[in-house]
């Protein structure tokens, strides 16, 4: 959207919170080194999601294990199944190549034509899980935390050959009748206190500094959750699947990966 010219800068002086307390995991974005045009609402970790009653993870490569065979789902977001597919073949989704990329989707292909993949889901993959259909799922952690409130059994796992680091975010289109009250509205969930609700709430990682401060009195589970306020030696393990200018080869490897443009952009 920003290579395209469809949002518009940031005022910077209407965002002094953000400005504060945006933490520096996502203070750059090779999309937007300075983040001149966004403003990330949640990170999201991408990782294995599995039921501790069915099966024990030890590598991000476990979903490929043939004892698994309809028993795991992968993402439809292809940065995120094609970078932890990556980490498995010990390769950096930041630096990849169109090489590894490729080298990844036919990977991906191949467990898919054999039956070892279930289905490709989005957020629907929470029913799977839940029910024991599937047993070990490319999944976001924030969705994890969120389901093992009713679930104990379904757990996240930190892959240790690495996982993927993401985040949505905010923006403003070219053109909007009231970007100054967008901004508005960015900078005020930019307010550690304003944060630590949405934090109680959402479960995905607080890209906002002195929210785990907050919540440390009130809620200090919460608070020590790795899945919400990630240590500094846990994010050396986060990867970031690098930015491309040209996507139609990605594309069109394999389309019932790509769930969007947009995704990509």
């Amino acid at each position: 959207m920003i290579r395209l010219g469809y949002v518009q800068k940031l005022d910077r002086s209407v965002l002094p919170n953000v400005e504060k307390n945006l933490l520096p995991a996502f203070r750059k974005a090779d999309f937007d080194p300075t983040r001149d045009y966004s403003a990330p609402w949640q990170g999201i970790f991408a990782g294995l999601i599995y039921r501790k009653d069915k099966v024990t993870p030890h590598s991000v490569n476990d979903i490929f294990d043939p004892k698994l065979k309809g028993k795991v789902t992968m993402l439809t977001e292809s940065r995120d199944t094609v970078g932890l597919t990556m980490l498995g073949m010990g390769k950096d989704p930041a630096k990849a190549t169109m090489n590894d990329i490729n080298a990844a989707l036919d990977k991906i292909d191949k467990a898919n034509r054999d039956g070892q993949i279930r289905r490709f889901t989005g957020n629907d993959y929470t029913k799977d899980i839940t029910k024991g259909d599937s047993w070990l799922i490319y999944g976001w952690s924030g969705d994890a935390v969120q389901l093992q409130a009713d679930n104990p059994n379904v757990r996240f796992f930190f892959p240790p050959e690495g996982f993927t680091l993401s985040s949505d975010n905010m923006q403003v289109p070219i053109g909007a009748p009231h970007a100054y009250t967008a901004e508005l509205m960015m900078n005020y969930v930019y307010d550690p206190e304003v944060q630590a609700k949405i934090a109680k709430v959402v479960n995905y990682v607080t890209p906002v500094r002195g929210v785990k401060e907050v919540l440390a009195n009130e809620n200090p589970k919460l608070a020590e959750n790795q899945l919400i306020f990630p240590s500094d030696k846990l994010l050396q393990n986060a990867h970031i699947f690098r930015h491309w200018s040209v996507l139609q080869q990605f594309d069109t490897q394999i389309p019932w990966l790509i769930d969007s443009h947009a995704n990509l952009a």
